[in-house]
């Protein structure tokens, strides 16, 4: 047996060995491989509409073609209502919002591969809680969601397009100073405060302008330098607030990471849907919630260690670094690797590892090979930006 193949079982023992270690031993580990997003957004952002048409629009066969892979609600009942809200919007029809929380689980199926490979859970709630005061019933329903936001994988903070249309630079700082002041009640509430510092956190926070179709020349780029001339003093201050809650203040991204959404193409009135299959950014939202948050972890993992000598070393500083990490912990040394020869500018051809991921039965690698295909494609940087400095 070659030195190269004894190495590989040596570090392959290692990582099962391990695995099953940290596995009986770490509390509220997740025992499948999932990814948990996080919205936060005021009344009228956008988040219900958003949440229809990422849905109802995966369900097309143009989408799945084109992407190799699909998503199902896991909730039957869940998948019918998102589907009947969908086909409502498309009729031009208004939703009817909800008033209380809902956790929407949606299995990730690909092409090839006749069974669930992962899931993606989306966490929403009333936009009506960021500027209204709750009690009772609906106080506990609220402590309760916010600390299952706050243990996702990934946050999308939506600023919405028309509010910035009509009111500009005076509604993008309200929109940051009211979140920051509710950072500040939800820090002193005895739900939260108690379990201060957190080591489950979203440390990746995405800044994302929904109804992007209301600002049709606006780039990622432009929405980036937006946001910066605008409210770059209520974003330091708002990064501030949170890194007092949680631990590894340092590994912590709030204003690096900009994404454009838009349902549908709507006509030049802007009040009525043409084509609801062109859509923008909306197709992005499940491979960034997958593929950035990995990345995020191994950039900061390598800053922090400047030299990755171990696995060892490199899994307690992802342990640290990302909310669900086990779920990570069997692909670290193939997916990684992968990114790292994209870091370095080495040529990888992503269709071909996906297929032999697939024959080799390492279907989580093929997921994720899968959204980094969709994250590569030609044009992406004007409706996502994402910056690691």
């Amino acid at each position: 047996m070659s030195e190269e193949k004894k190495q590989t079982q040596i570090e392959d023992g290692f990582f099962r060995n391990l695995y099953l270690t940290v596995k009986r031993k770490i509390a509220g580990y997740r025992p499948e491989f999932e990814q948990h997003i996080a919205l936060f957004g005021e009344d009228g952002s956008g988040k219900t509409t958003l949440l229809t048409c990422f849905y109802g629009y995966q369900q097309e066969l143009k989408f799945q073609k084109e992407a190799g892979y699909r998503l199902v609600a896991e909730d039957t009942t869940q998948g019918q209502t998102l589907l009947s809200a969908y086909f409502k919007i498309m009729e031009q029809q208004v939703l009817q919002t909800r008033m209380t929380s809902r956790e929407y689980r949606f299995n990730i199926r690909l092409d090839e591969i006749p069974k669930n490979v992962g899931r993606l859970v989306w966490h929403d709630y009333p936009g009506e809680w960021w500027c209204k005061s709750q009690s009772g019933e609906v106080q506990a329903d609220k402590e309760k969601t916010f600390l299952s936001l706050l243990s996702s994988d990934i946050a999308l903070f939506l600023v919405d397009g028309a509010m910035l249309k009509e009111n500009g630079d005076r509604y993008l700082k309200g929109l940051f100073a009211h979140f920051k002041d509710e950072i500040i009640r939800l820090k002193e509430a005895p739900f939260l405060h108690e379990k201060t510092p957190l080591a489950h956190f979203p440390r990746i926070w995405t800044i994302c302008l929904t109804k992007a179709d209301l600002l049709p020349d606006m780039t990622a780029e432009m929405f980036r330098k937006r946001i910066i001339h605008s409210v770059y003093d209520e974003i330091q201050e708002l990064k501030r607030e949170i890194k007092e809650i949680i631990e590894e203040p340092e590994f912590f991204n709030l204003g690096n990471d900009y994404l454009l959404l838009s349902v549908a193409e709507y006509d030049e009135s802007n009040t009525t849907i043409k084509d609801i299959t062109k859509q923008k950014g909306v197709d992005l939202i499940a491979p960034i919630a997958f593929t950035v948050p990995v990345k995020r972890a191994l950039w900061w993992a390598e800053k922090k260690a400047q030299t990755i000598a171990t696995a060892g070393k490199v899994l307690e500083i992802i342990r640290r670094l990302t909310t669900g990490w086990l779920k990570w912990v069997p692909i670290v040394g193939y997916y990684f690797g992968l990114i790292d020869d994209m870091t370095k500018k080495n040529v990888v051809n992503l269709g071909k590892a996906k297929e032999e991921a697939i024959k080799k039965g390492d279907y989580i690698d093929a997921v994720m090979i899968a959204f980094e295909e969709k994250m590569n494609k030609v044009g992406i940087r004007n409706t996502y930006l994402a910056d690691n400095e």
